[in-house]
């Protein structure tokens, strides 16, 4: 991915051509993965310093140069300064680094694909267990998910935050929204008057987020939230629930 395209804040003064150059550097993606990692130090694990969360511009007080070059001396000042001259440009790339759409464009093909090979060996009731498992087993160690959620809440209205949510509207929910509606015409499913498959692609990833919150809880039946909500919401969201349960594999 091209993080010209990402960082916005990145080497202002230089020509195009070398703004590019260094955007795309080995050094400048190491300086982003390290902003990062203090992030998810400071913010999901709490072994950083104590952040005040009364003002919300605090939440990068702890990422400071001198912390990030601590961490890799191989890098230098000066090769930071060349990138960024003003923390707050830092930060703000960090953010819409943060922000970039190519992991989920990634997570998205990896469904895809195992999607696909799923539908010609398994009956429909053993890929959705088997695509939730993955689904939620992919989101838990995705540590960059549950700092997106933190900034979404702290910086609603920040332009990175509100590109990612339109985003979501307008790219990744209709690539979900394609997956489920191939996986329902193989298994002959038809989709309930009212509905769309973007709907189907919001509840599943709004259930998604739900079981992230609540890790380790277990429904009364043993099943996992994200599964038991599937399998909750399928039978509403399926003209022909008789069929959803059917032991036949799709040929």
């Amino acid at each position: 991915m091209d993080l010209s395209d990402v960082l916005h804040h990145i080497a202002l003064a230089a020509w195009a051509e070398t703004r590019v150059r260094i955007a795309n550097s080995p050094e400048t993606r190491r300086f982003l993965e390290l902003g990062l990692g203090l992030l998810r130090e400071d913010l999901l694990r709490h072994t950083g310093p104590v952040i005040d969360g009364g003002d919300k511009s605090r939440l990068f007080d702890a990422v400071s140069r001198e912390r990030i070059l601590a961490r890799d001396e191989s890098l230098s000042a000066n090769m930071f300064r060349r990138r960024w001259n003003l923390k707050n440009h830092y930060t703000e790339d960090l953010i819409a680094y943060l922000f970039r759409l190519g992991p989920q464009h990634e997570r998205l093909d990896a469904m895809d694909a195992a999607a696909d090979q799923l539908m010609t060996s398994v009956s429909f009731g053993e890929l959705v267990r088997t695509l939730s498992a993955a689904a939620l087993d992919q989101a838990k160690t995705d540590e960059l998910s549950p700092l997106r959620m933190i900034f979404e809440v702290a910086l609603p209205s920040h332009p990175r935050v509100r590109e990612f949510a339109a985003a979501q509207q307008e790219l990744l929910l209709p690539r979900w929204a394609g997956i489920y509606e191939r996986v329902a015409t193989a298994y002959r499913l038809e989709l309930a008057p009212g509905r769309t498959w973007t709907d189907v692609a919001l509840i599943f990833n709004t259930l998604l987020h739900g079981a992230l919150v609540l890790r380790g809880h277990k429904l009364s039946s043993g099943e996992d939230v994200l599964l038991g909500g599937i399998l909750a919401t399928l039978s509403s969201l399926v003209a022909n629930p008789g069929d959803l349960w059917v032991d036949t594999v799709h040929g």
